[in-house]
């Protein structure tokens, strides 16, 4: 596909329709804590189900999303997309029905499936724009807005004046939002590419690439699922858990803006390799914080790394695979390592929720030694990664 060509591929409306939808269905990520915490505070399920929960919906987030790279393609199939917002809504809302924990699941599991449809629009827009990395960073800045709303007023006002399901009815409507705004959508949603291009090229290098983002996401979500009882654990209540995680959104829209002005200047792979050491560090600290603002703080540089290192590790994918046809896969394999992460948590948390802290240090240590070894075969098969994102 030649610049130009991708260049003109989607009009201004489309791209900003795109990046609303996907923003629509991502927003769970930045509430999971609260909406699965008051599951659990409810008594509707228990540690491990919160971890299981997690997992059933992150996981088949990922299988919509592989859906929706497939069958989205045409401006026809805006419909399909209208159908996954309803289907958002009318699955936020049987959660709040669900008689018990396994109807839960199935109700987090087909709600999954339909958010997993709607970030693929966003998903599409990344892989095939001129530069994918600079529309990454984008989406993750005006992405944020709505779950750092919706995690601070949620658990301050929202919850304690209309109870645990008012976060489902939240994303019930947003759900509505996302199906209303695919109506307007006028153009394809991705390029058609003949098959040898739709074909990745499996090589040691994708491996270890696609490996790295998959254990990074997998440590992120092992403790972000559970910070609801980690935070209370840390004598934290309701109110300063969502000012926790509402910082932690702060400090994710801080980043990609960061990320979006500066990132040019940041070593692709240095500051990969740099972030999943630190991941691994601060959710080490996360254990032995001893006060609320030193565990919101902890939590919010947890946050924040997490989210910056995104455009990087696109630009990898891009970087090893001309052809892009590697780059859709970035969402699936990161929303795959999410839901590995809480159901590895999940076995640990029964004994102590803080074990799930260790578990995402290991996972990230495991991220780092991956991330070297991506470097040192590229040097070895000759493949020129660049030194830098390109944001421009």
């Amino acid at each position: 596909m030649s610049q130009a060509g991708a260049a003109h591929f989607q009009s201004s409306r489309t791209i900003a329709l795109s990046l609303l939808i996907g923003t629509g269905g991502l927003t769970i990520f930045g509430i999971m804590p609260i909406v699965l915490g008051g599951l659990l505070n409810a008594g509707r399920i228990d540690a491990a189900q919160l971890g299981w929960a997690a997992t059933a919906e992150t996981l088949t987030m990922a299988l919509g999303l592989l859906i929706g790279a497939r069958m989205l393609t045409r401006a026809v199939t805006r419909w399909l997309v209208v159908l996954a917002g309803a289907v958002m809504a009318i699955a936020n809302l049987w959660t709040i029905a669900a008689a018990g924990p396994w109807t839960i699941l199935a109700s987090r599991g087909a709600a999954g499936l339909a958010e997993g449809m709607l970030i693929s629009v966003t998903a599409l827009s990344i892989a095939f724009c001129p530069v994918p990395a600079r529309l990454s960073g984008l989406f993750l800045t005006v992405s944020v807005p709505p779950p750092l709303l919706l995690a601070y007023t949620l658990p301050s006002y929202i919850m304690p004046r209309f109870g645990s399901s008012a976060g489902f009815v939240a994303l019930a409507i947003i759900g509505l939002v996302c199906a209303a705004a695919a109506t307007f959508i006028c153009d394809d949603l991705a390029h058609k590419l003949d098959e040898g291009r739709r074909r990745v090229r499996w090589t040691l290098l994708t491996c270890l690439a696609l490996g790295g983002i998959l254990l990074s996401s997998a440590g992120f979500a092992a403790a972000w699922a559970y910070v609801d009882p980690l935070a209370v654990g840390h004598g934290l209540s309701p109110g300063q858990i969502g000012t926790a995680v509402t910082a932690t959104i702060a400090g994710q829209f801080l980043i990609s803006l960061f990320v979006a002005s500066y990132g040019w200047r940041m070593p692709m792979m240095i500051t990969l390799l740099v972030m999943s050491a630190l991941q691994a560090a601060l959710a080490l600290a996360l254990i032995w914080t001893g006060s609320p603002l030193g565990f919101a703080v902890a939590l919010a540089s947890f946050g924040l790394l997490w989210q910056g290192a995104v455009p990087f590790a696109t630009a990898l994918l891009v970087a090893i695979d001309e052809s892009r046809a590697l780059a859709p896969m970035f969402f699936p394999i990161q929303l795959i390592g999410m839901a590995i992460g809480p159901f590895l948590a999940s076995f640990v948390a029964g004994s102590s929720v803080a074990s799930v802290l260790v578990l995402a240090a290991v996972l990230y240590g495991i991220t780092a030694a991956i991330f070297l070894l991506v470097g040192q075969v590229a040097a070895r098969d000759g493949v020129i990664l660049p030194r830098s994102v390109d944001v421009s």
